[in-house]
This record gives C-alpha cells, sequence and structure tokens, in this order.
C-alpha cells in the first residue's frame, strides 16, 4: 500500500498478486512538472514475459513525462509515450524471440483537475462524483458487442471471450491509442487493471471509492476482487481532493 498527499490531492495504491504465481501488473503514482501522473499497466498473461513489459511501459512513461511535460500539451505527451513504449516493447521482443505484451492507462492531472488520459488494451481510468460514472473505453472484442448491441454490459462481464484484446502495447509495430480529456474536479479518480473490473461490479466500485478515504477505497476495492473469486492479479489506484 502506498498512500500520499500531494498539494491537495490524496492518493493511494495497492497491488495485489491474487492466486497468480507472479504479479504481471505494473503502476506509477507521482508528481511531476506541476501535475499528477497516475498509470496502471497489466502484462498480458501467458505471453512470454508480460511483467516485463508492464514495467517496462511505466518507467519509459515516467521518463517522457518528466523530460516533455514542461511546457508541452499532456495529451501529445501520452501519445508521444504510448508509441514509445509499443516501439521499445516490440524490438526487446524481435531482438529476444519472444512475445511481451501489456495493457496501459494513464492520467495526467493538473492543478485545476483537469485529466489527460490515455489508453491500450483493458486497464481503465474511471471518474466518479456523486451524480455520475465516466471509464475510458475497453479495447476489447467483448467492448465491440456491447458498442453493437449485440451483448449487454452485464453479459460482457460473463462472456468467455472478454480478456480478448484488440490492442495492446508491443505486439505489433503500430499502436492505436485512446485519448480521452476530462474534468476530475469534484470527483474520485480510478485507475484499475481488469482483475478489479471484470469481475467486481460498476455500481459496486462506484459506492467503495465515493464512501471512502483513498487507502480504504483500495483496501476494499481487492477484497471485493478476491470475494468476487478473481483470480487475476489486481492493482487499484484512488485519488481525491
Amino acid at each position: 500500500m502506498q498512500v500520499r498527499r500531494e498539494a491537495g490531492l490524496r492518493y493511494a495504491v495497492m497491488s495485489d498478486v491474487g492466486k497468480r504465481k507472479q504479479n504481471e501488473d505494473a503502476y506509477f503514482a507521482g508528481r511531476m512538472s506541476g501535475h499528477h501522473l497516475f498509470a496502471v499497466a497489466d502484462g498480458l498473461g501467458g505471453h512470454a514475459s508480460g511483467e516485463v513489459a508492464s514495467r517496462m511501459a511505466v518507467e519509459i512513461l515516467a521518463e517522457t513525462a518528466g523530460r516533455d511535460l514542461p511546457g508541452n500539451d499532456p495529451g501529445e505527451m501520452l501519445i508521444r509515450a504510448f508509441e514509445q513504449i509499443n516501439a521499445v516493447i516490440f524490438e526487446y521482443n524481435k531482438d529476444n524471440a519472444l512475445n511481451a505484451g501489456t495493457t496501459l492507462s494513464a492520467a495526467v492531472v493538473d492543478e485545476s483537475g483537469r485529466c489527460w488520459v490515455g489508453t491500450v488494451g483493458d486497464s481503465r481510468t474511471y471518474i466518479f462524483t456523486p451524480t455520475s460514472s465516466w471509464h475510458t473505453r475497453d479495447q476489447t472484442y467483448v467492448q465491440g458487442l456491447v458498442e453493437s448491441g449485440v451483448i449487454s454490459p452485464a453479459e460482457a462481464m460473463l462472456h468467455p471471450r472478454k480478456n480478448v484484446l484488440t490492442q495492446a502495447l508491443g505486439l505489433s509495430a503500430r499502436v492505436q491509442v485512446d485519448l480521452d480529456i476530462v474534468e476530475l474536479a469534484g470527483g474520485v479518480l480510478l485507475l484499475s487493471s481488469d482483475g478489479l473490473h471484470d469481475h467486481v461490479p460498476e455500481s459496486v466500485i462506484r459506492g467503495i471509492v465515493l464512501d471512502r478515504d483513498p487507502d480504504a477505497a483500495c483496501r476494499r476495492l481487492i477484497d471485493s476482487a478476491r470475494d468476487a473469486a478473481s483470480t487475476d492479479n489486481a492493482t487499484v489506484i484512488v485519488a481525491r481532493a
């Protein structure tokens, strides 16, 4: 558990191995160049060196943000960082005859509460307020079924192919990065790997993060994933003003 308060923003991080032999999730949570940077990466299970790919992702992201955030648009920085991460892992795979890959969702928050969010794969960033819920779009086969009206979001949680990604970092020369710009002011920010949100309904997640301080929320989210019989690694970052 990592808990901090920086410039009025309180946040906590917790990562749990679940019932896996190792934790292939990686995260970053910190402040740089007048912004907060949060990220969760999930190395692809079944792919060689998934834990290496997720760690590379957050390290390259932090290096790029530290170098490029001052004086540059946070959204453009995120796109550059994701593209560099993809290129580095792709070359690593070619050099080592591997197929390491990772998801990544990353949020840059400025002093006003404006939030730039970049996502590849199915790790998520959420913003919850007492009256609204928002989260990033999963780049998955099942999300395509939901958007086309073939299945409902509730059915998606039980679909046998819910973990089939349409995008991931490191597995091809090009990658599609989804970029969102949203407002955090008055809300609670949550980043999670799919070990949480593939098993715990959004309504439950929302209640937990709105009703608790960040550290207590992280603990309860991890406990909820375990209670829901998640066997996957689960990582959560909760931040609020």
